[in-house]
């Protein structure tokens, strides 16, 4: 004779059929931690990001004419309001290094100084101005959610806006993970 199972009371079927979504939940809204805290960028993102030429953003010279930006370049930016001292020139050293590490795809990506108006500059790297500087720390400081004071080394889209923020510690390897992704995900057709 067939065996007849017995069937589960009404409760523990409502129990059982839930099951899945119970524990759904407590994956997404309960004590059990199963998502990691680190974001896919090793920088400090700057959101929203900050348009330079919302600043008074200006090229020191006429180096910048040489050459033309398209989707997909980038910009490594040593960002500094003082005098261009040890930790300045430390962090334009890194850059320089990073833009060689990138490879291949270092034509893609320019190094620049970046600074008020009233401060000299005895680099050959491309040099910008930006006349409204305090109201551009002030609002990097808030979109980035730091204090960070400068110098610090940025990296800014094709189109001059602020997308990472470095402080100047060692932090030329984080840079150089960060930049290395954009450019495989922002690489032309």
């Amino acid at each position: 004779p067939p065996r007849s199972t017995p069937k589960p009371s009404s409760a523990a079927s409502v129990v059982y059929k839930r099951q899945p979504v119970i524990v759904a939940a407590m994956f997404t809204m309960g004590p059990l931690e199963w998502q990691t805290k680190r974001t896919v960028n090793y920088g400090v993102l700057v959101k929203p990001a900050l348009d330079l030429t919302s600043f008074g953003l200006s090229t020191h010279g006429e180096v910048e004419s040489r050459k033309r930006t398209v989707p997909g370049d980038w910009f490594l930016v040593v960002f500094y309001d003082e005098p261009c001292a040890t930790l300045c020139e430390r962090l334009l050293v890194q850059a320089t290094q990073i833009q060689t590490a990138i490879g291949r795809d270092r034509t893609r990506v320019d190094v620049a100084l970046l600074s008020p108006q009233s401060l000299p500059t005895t680099s050959e790297q491309l040099h910008w101005v930006l006349v409204e500087n305090d109201r551009f720390v002030r609002e990097l400081q808030a979109a980035a959610d730091s204090p960070q004071e400068p110098p610090v080394l940025l990296i800014l889209d094709h189109r001059r806006r602020v997308a990472l923020m470095y402080p100047p510690k060692d932090h030329a390897q984080d840079a150089l993970r960060d930049l290395k992704r954009l450019l495989k995900s922002s690489a032309p057709p």
